[in-house]
């Protein structure tokens, strides 16, 4: 696989916010952290797309379902 470099510009509170889930995950790196999320929102909008409902339960458990 071959890889392509990236550049992006971010707030010093999005830069923290990233730290925080890289350490809360064990992640390597940033780059990994940005990777997963992408993973998550490919999921999440392909979800969407085929008519499921996504949400967060009160124990903060993520949910999704298909409408019938």
């Amino acid at each position: 696989m071959s890889k392509q470099r990236l550049q992006f510009d971010f707030s010093k509170d999005a830069v923290k916010k990233l730290e925080e889930i890289k350490k809360r995950t064990n992640s390597a790196t940033r780059a990994e952290v940005i990777r997963r999320s992408l993973r998550l929102y490919d999921w999440i909008t392909w979800q969407l797309e085929q008519g499921a409902t996504i949400g967060i339960e009160k124990d903060g458990k993520l949910v999704c379902f298909k409408d019938i």
